[in-house]
């Protein structure tokens, strides 16, 4: 099929425009709409000196460098950010669909030809609506559960203090009356774990026939021959309450009393109120870091651990499984650890359990060898290739149905 009739609408540079770049690959691509990117080789001169000059730019502009697709194919615009960036005080998921009001605004008729649209968990707002009225088919990536505010809403109250966002009912409520009009405008849901697939038939509209599971690959993680520090257990991403991280620290405190060779270390953003809280006293935190420190991580850890309230899949468990790390987590994080397979699956909110699922790993050698392995074979069932073969039968079956192609 070399019918280029399918539309991506895309807020920020997640995985790495991979959808984008499999459909061009496909000769599928019709358009990609987005924020503030770059087309690779196409950098005006003043991002490039923005670049030498400031690290973070120079971080930036790589993240949001798009390789392997056609620039032709490519709109991008920065209203959507100065949006975001003017919207500051509100609650980010009130911001989202002003950036998405911007992105239609200065892209109206960008959609034109294009029989199907992909997008992100509802970016495109108003584009999706009018694209659905001439007729063309709309497949919804939904990158999360669409319960995860409500799920923060009952952490910050039973643990206050630990951060200074608010999740208010009108938040929540905003939220789900958009969702619940996504799952009724979408054709397709794209459901990276059965976790969210689970939570969004609590929505109305949803119709289960629609459900397609595509799984995220393994997408350009950097990796060393692993060297693991027995004991060392690693949490990587943003040390948060939907993050399951006062649980963590309720583990770290028991493991230091019973264990102290183990130690566990969080490498990502955390935030004063976090590091400063009596609670997390046993964790080790390291900071955000670079690809090269955290693919370091990656090799010097024994274990990892992430016991996540609210996920989609989490990104952090493959990149962990592709290292050979046993995994401890929950059922929420999305993954596709198989509890006593490649790792082990507890309780959500349970410190306890955490420290001894951890504590089975580390003082087991045989087993923590046993899972490795497991994880290493795991891992190379969902790389890119594989991942994206799934999702690109999904947009034929239903280009098909069009009689696209």
């Amino acid at each position: 099929m070399t019918d280029a009739c399918v539309a991506i609408i895309q807020q920020g540079a997640r995985r790495n425009y991979i959808y984008a770049r499999q459909l061009a690959e496909a000769g599928l691509l019709h358009s990609l709409i987005t924020d503030a990117a770059w087309v690779e080789g196409r950098q005006s001169a003043i991002t490039s000196i923005a670049r030498r000059l400031n690290g973070k730019i120079s971080s930036a502009v790589a993240r949001r460098t798009i390789a392997g697709v056609p620039a032709e194919r490519v709109h991008s615009s920065v209203l959507p950010n100065a949006a975001i960036i003017l919207g500051r005080t509100l609650h980010e998921e009130l911001v989202y669909p002003i950036a998405d009001a911007a992105l239609a605004a200065r892209f109206p008729g960008a959609l034109h030809g294009a029989r199907i649209v992909l997008n992100y968990h509802g970016n495109g707002g108003a584009l999706l609506d009018r694209a659905k009225a001439r007729g063309a088919k709309i497949i919804t990536d939904f990158i999360i559960t669409p319960k995860y505010l409500e799920i923060e809403r009952a952490e910050r109250e039973g643990w206050p203090g630990w951060e200074s966002n608010s999740t208010t009912p009108h938040v929540i409520e905003a939220y789900r009356r958009r969702m619940s009009k996504l799952v009724t405008l979408s054709d397709i849901y794209l459901c990276p774990s059965q976790t969210v697939a689970r939570d969004l038939a609590d929505l109305p509209g949803f119709d289960s026939s629609r459900v397609r599971l595509v799984p995220y690959g393994l997408s350009g993680v950097l990796m060393y021959s692993p060297q693991p520090i027995i004991g060392r257990v690693l949490f990587a991403g943003a040390a948060g309450l939907r993050k399951g991280l006062p649980y963590l620290a309720e583990a770290a405190l028991m493991l230091k009393q019973r264990r102290p060779e183990i130690e566990v270390v969080v490498a990502g953003r955390a935030t004063s109120l976090v590091r400063g809280r009596p609670e997390t006293r046993a964790l080790r935190f390291l900071g955000p870091l670079g690809r090269d420190a955290m693919a370091q991580e990656y090799a010097r850890a024994d274990v990892y651990c992430l016991p996540s309230l609210a996920e989609g899949s989490a990104t952090s468990i493959f990149e962990a499984m592709a290292n050979g790390l046993p995994t401890v987590t929950t059922k929420s994080s999305g993954s596709v650890v198989t509890d006593g397979v490649d790792g082990l699956i507890v309780p959500e909110r349970d410190g306890a359990a955490l420290a001894a699922a951890i504590e089975r790993i580390v003082g087991d050698r045989q087993l923590r060898c046993q899972f490795s392995q497991s994880a290493w074979a795991t891992s190379a069932q969902y790389d890119d290739v594989k991942c994206g073969r799934n999702f690109l039968e999904v947009v034929r079956a239903l280009a098909s149905q069009l009689g696209a192609g």
